[in-house]
């Protein structure tokens, strides 16, 4: 499914992550430096969660890997404003993989590639002691092998399964498709959760109390998607189990028939949300409703409940909290979108907020924000009444990024910023929406690429980096 939504919580390289709704993901991943010559050198950035600090990440000198397996040989936290710079002290010659804030911002954790595996580690971002959580066990052929939990003690990992036989407990291969669920804490001990499978997509509940897991079945291009305690591995309840494919059609709004692509419900502590479709997901079949949104509260054992029929594919959905949502939905052919305030609690008609046709039919994405209770929502300012969307145009000389204010209640749009030549320059951190400070990432021609503190209302440009 499209989306929508832009977290920007998360300082990504080459461009904004943008948070695919309605479909579970890390919060954040490995920054690569933009392909481009001499910019092997320049060093990957995060923002922290709490928007107080850089984590910069050294490149490993050059080893001929392609961009998504390039290493890391430093990580360096830089305090936005006043503070102390600090470098985490790893390991000799270690050549760092994936790097992850922790909710509170107070941790950095990361993983090493070894000889023989992938170990994980846990670092003070004020101190820069690490210590190892795990050897070099983690199952790393499927991506990244662990995310933080929300409460920022521990952190849920794929591990290399460990089998008995008769001779004793056997490690499996590092190239198995099969893995172990495995929750580190900080301190404390290690424990496992469920069997080992093979594990595709894994989601936590805002509470952290239960878990959406994918698992990819023997029978090829089928997945199981079950909604686990993470207490115990317990299953509350088997989802769906579909087609990998999207569907036998080839049309672009073509998806597979049943639910699809469950997400958490950003503003509650554990509910349920996905799209069904309404016409088996064949667009050639007449329809006046394509897709159905339906939820389900913890414990997951009541009748869904529908909250929104759509004419066209549901695109996403970014939470509001207090029971409004920001619904969109679009269709290919002819090119139509639109963006609907729905109240999924209370019912009732949904309210346009949003509409347009024609080719590049797209308002620019939601900004959203991560809360400290581990749910995604809307960034908005001006106590609700307004949010922002960034979107980008295109120009002979480039495309021009920029940032909208959107009124919530009339669907109005302010343009309150837009990147100006000859630099190339995107929005990439929020600081304080409501005093209009954001992180930007800028370049040209003949500037490197370097991340700079941008006021909004005093027209103001602070560099934070001076990468060259």
């Amino acid at each position: 499914m499209g989306s929508r939504s832009s977290s920007v919580l998360a300082l990504v390289f080459p461009a904004l992550l943008f948070a695919t709704p309605l479909l579970a993901q890390p919060r954040q991943s490995l920054a690569d430096p933009v392909a481009r010559p001499g910019s092997a050198s320049i060093p990957g950035v995060l923002l922290s969660p709490e928007h107080s600090k850089l984590l910069l990440m050294e490149q490993t000198a050059a080893t001929g890997e392609p961009a998504g397996r390039r290493t890391y040989s430093a990580l360096i936290v830089q305090p936005i404003g006043k503070g102390e710079t600090r470098r985490l002290i790893l390991p000799w010659k270690a050549r760092v993989k994936g790097v992850f804030w922790s909710p509170d911002g107070d941790r950095v954790g990361f993983t090493i590639q070894e000889e023989h595996g992938t170990s994980l580690w846990v670092g003070d971002a004020y101190s820069g002691v690490i210590r190892m959580l795990a050897g070099p066990v983690l199952h790393s052929s499927g991506g990244e092998p662990c995310q933080w939990l929300h409460s920022g003690e521990s952190l849920l990992c794929t591990r290399t399964p460990v089998y008995a036989s008769d001779s004793g407990a056997v490690q499996a291969s590092p190239e198995s498709q099969e893995s172990q669920l495995v929750i580190y804490p900080v301190s404390g001990s290690e424990r496992s959760i469920g069997a080992p499978a093979n594990y595709g997509e894994i989601s936590i509940s805002p509470d952290g109390k239960y878990l959406v897991v994918e698992k990819r079945e023997r029978t090829p291009g089928t997945v199981r998607t079950e909604v686990w305690d993470a207490a115990n591995g317990a299953v509350l309840r088997a989802v769906t189990n579909t087609g990998l494919t999207r569907s036998r059609s080839s049309a672009s709004d073509a998806v597979v028939p049943g639910p699809r692509s469950l997400e958490w419900r950003g503003d509650k502590p554990a509910t349920l949300v996905w799209a069904e479709a309404q016409d088996g997901g064949n667009p050639a079949t007449p329809a006046k409703v394509r897709d159905r949104l339906y939820q389900l509260e913890s414990p997951f054992s009541g009748v869904p409940a529908p909250f929104a029929d759509l004419e066209f594919r549901s695109r996403g959905i970014v939470w509001g909290g207090n029971d409004l949502a920001v619904v969109s939905e679009s269709w290919s052919e002819p090119r139509k979108a639109r963006s609907w305030i729905v109240k999924p609690d209370r019912g009732g008609a949904p309210r346009l907020l949003q509409g347009t046709t024609g080719r590049g039919a797209e308002a620019g994405s939601f900004l959203t924000r991560q809360k400290r209770d581990g749910g995604e929502v809307l960034l908005t300012a001006r106590e609700g009444r307004v949010a922002y969307l960034l979107g980008s145009e295109k120009e002979p000389g480039g495309d021009r990024s920029y940032m909208d204010e959107i009124d919530l209640a009339t669907g109005k749009t302010l343009r309150i910023w837009r990147s100006q030549a000859p630099f190339r320059e995107e929005i990439v951190g929020v600081v304080d929406a409501e005093e209009g400070r954001f992180i930007t990432r800028r370049e040209s021609d003949t500037q490197t690429q370097n991340y700079f503190l941008r006021d909004l209302k005093k027209q103001k440009l602070t560099a934070l980096t001076s990468f060259r």
